[in-house]
């Protein structure tokens, strides 16, 4: 019978450990003795520019395989990584909804944010994170700590201890809760100055283009700009009181004769323009 037990809890302890495994958090929870985090955490088992590369692989791959889930092997496969080492990104990914696992098999497909960052990131890689910021903002960890950094900044231990109180992290969980920070500041969710964590102030809005000036209404003391040298300013008086006048720019070949013969013309539509009865 002890026997019998004893086989009964090492098959338990083999499929507790496969399931674990394929929720890609195989190793974390044996590496730490005593209660696990409440919390999903990204790993620290790899370089968090790594784990920024692996999320990259797998939007590749995903749009050059027609758009079909993504196992780990062929996101790792993209940066001469194992599907091993990739498999410890799974979870946090999945959790904060950057991948979506897809039942049917071990196999992920990238959610909107996900592609939108790697499109940027063809563009620009420095603002490229940027895509994410709505998915991290969504968080659990940006609820607990944004609020609080609205008031004043935190030191980074400070910080840490809010999300380790909010996750139920322990002291040996440190370096998982520092990657998070790190997926904050990367985001644009918080900011790092120093050894401070600050809050993020509002996107400054772009200044209104200005419109252009009008120009300025035409006066009798402004000065007619020539067309060019072969032309002639004339002035053509209407009026005795020499209020009415019509500046003409004409060609040097017009003789004084022609000119007398638009001015008379002009005079003549001007009168009767204006003494036109209105309707």
């Amino acid at each position: 019978m002890y026997f019998c037990g004893t086989m009964s809890n090492e098959v338990e302890k083999t499929v507790t450990n496969a399931t674990t495994a394929e929720n890609g958090q195989n190793g974390e929870q044996s590496r730490t003795e005593g209660k696990p985090p409440t919390r999903t955490l990204p790993s620290d088992r790899l370089a968090f520019d790594k784990q920024v590369a692996v999320l990259r692989a797998f939007t590749v791959v995903y749009e050059s395989n027609g758009n079909k889930p993504v196992g780990n092997d062929a996101a790792g496969e993209v940066l001469g990584m194992a599907g091993s080492t990739v498999v410890v990104t799974n979870a946090f990914f999945c959790d904060v909804r950057l991948l979506v696992r897809q039942k049917e098999e071990q196999a992920f497909v990238p959610t909107p944010e996900a592609l939108a960052y790697h499109k940027a990131y063809e563009w620009d890689p420095a603002t490229a994170a940027e895509k994410l910021k709505p998915v991290f903002e969504r968080g659990w960890f940006s609820e607990v700590l944004v609020p609080r950094l609205k008031f004043r900044a935190y030191e980074e231990r400070e910080a840490l201890s809010v999300l380790a109180e909010a996750s139920g992290a322990s002291k040996k969980h440190e370096g998982r809760l520092k990657m998070l920070l790190d997926y904050m500041v990367l985001t644009g969710v918080v900011a790092r100055e120093g050894g401070l964590i600050k809050a993020v102030g509002p996107t400054k809005m772009a200044e209104p283009t200005p419109e252009p000036a009008k120009p300025e209404p035409a006066t009798e003391k402004r000065e007619l700009q020539l067309i060019d040298d072969d032309h002639d300013t004339y002035t053509l008086v209407l009026d005795p009181k020499r209020k009415r006048k019509v500046v003409v720019q004409a060609p040097h070949f017009i003789s004084k004769k022609e000119l007398d013969r638009i001015s008379a013309w002009l005079a003549v539509q001007l009168i009767v323009e204006e003494d036109a009865p209105k309707t």
